[in-house]
C-alpha cells in the first residue's frame, strides 16, 4: 500500500495549475520555516485556493478559520532570492494535482494535509477546437516574449492539449472559481469547447 502523502499547504488567493509558474514573496514566519525545509529536504508543498480566510493569519485560530478547496496542485521551488529588504522571494512551478483527504493546523501555524495525488487531466480526441486554442496561446506567449515578460515560445509542450488549456486559463479573464473547477476537472473536453467560444469572440 502506497503510505500517505503529507504536505504542507500554501493557502492563497489564486490558483496553480500544473506546469504553470508562481513567484511568491514570503514574509510570515511558518512559511519562512516551510520554504527552509522544502529546500533541505527537496520536496514540494501544496498550494490550494482560499474558499474563506485570507492569506496572511496573525493568529492560529485565524489558521484554523481558513477554508480552502480541496483540490490543490504540488509546487516545487526553481529558484529563490533575498530582496534588499530582507523579504524572501521565491518562483515556484506546479508539478501535479492533488485531493485533500485531511488536514490540521500544526503548532507554528502551518497547515499540514494528507493528501492523494491526481492523475494528469486528460482532453479525448472527440473535442474539437484545440488547435485554435494553441495558435491563440502561441500569440499570446510571442507577445509576452517581446516584453520580456513569459517564457520563450519554442520548447513548450505544444502537443500536450491539458498543458495548452491550463495555460490559457492562467492568461484569460477567467474567476478564480472557475480556474478551481478545471484544476478539479479530469476531463477538460468541455473546457476546450468553451475556451475555443471564448478566443472566437475576441478574434
Amino acid at each position: 500500500m502506497t503510505p500517505p502523502l503529507i504536505l504542507p499547504l500554501f493557502p492563497l488567493h489564486t490558483v496553480l495549475f500544473p506546469g504553470g509558474y508562481l513567484p511568491l514573496r514570503i514574509f510570515e514566519t511558518r512559511y519562512i520555516d516551510m520554504v527552509r525545509a522544502c529546500l533541505r529536504e527537496s520536496r514540494a508543498f501544496g498550494v490550494v485556493l482560499i474558499k474563506q480566510g485570507e492569506e496572511v493569519c496573525a493568529t492560529e485560530s485565524a489558521a484554523v478559520a481558513t477554508a480552502f478547496y480541496p483540490v490543490g496542485t504540488t509546487a516545487q521551488i526553481v529558484d529563490t532570492d533575498l530582496a534588499p529588504d530582507g523579504m524572501l522571494h521565491i518562483d515556484t512551478q506546479g508539478i501535479q494535482r492533488f485531493r485533500v483527504v485531511r488536514s490540521w493546523v500544526a503548532r507554528d501555524g502551518l497547515v499540514q494535509a494528507e493528501v492523494q495525488l491526481i492523475p494528469d487531466a486528460v482532453v479525448t480526441e472527440l473535442a474539437t477546437g484545440v488547435d485554435r486554442l494553441r495558435d491563440f496561446l502561441r500569440r499570446i506567449m510571442a507577445d509576452e516574449a517581446s516584453d520580456s515578460l513569459g517564457a520563450p515560445v519554442i520548447d513548450q509542450p505544444w502537443d500536450d492539449p491539458a498543458w495548452v488549456v491550463y495555460r490559457l486559463m492562467e492568461r484569460l479573464p477567467i474567476k478564480f472559481e472557475d480556474r478551481q473547477r478545471v484544476l478539479g476537472a479530469e476531463r477538460l473536453d468541455f473546457t476546450v469547447r468553451h475556451l475555443s467560444l471564448m478566443i472566437a469572440a475576441f478574434e
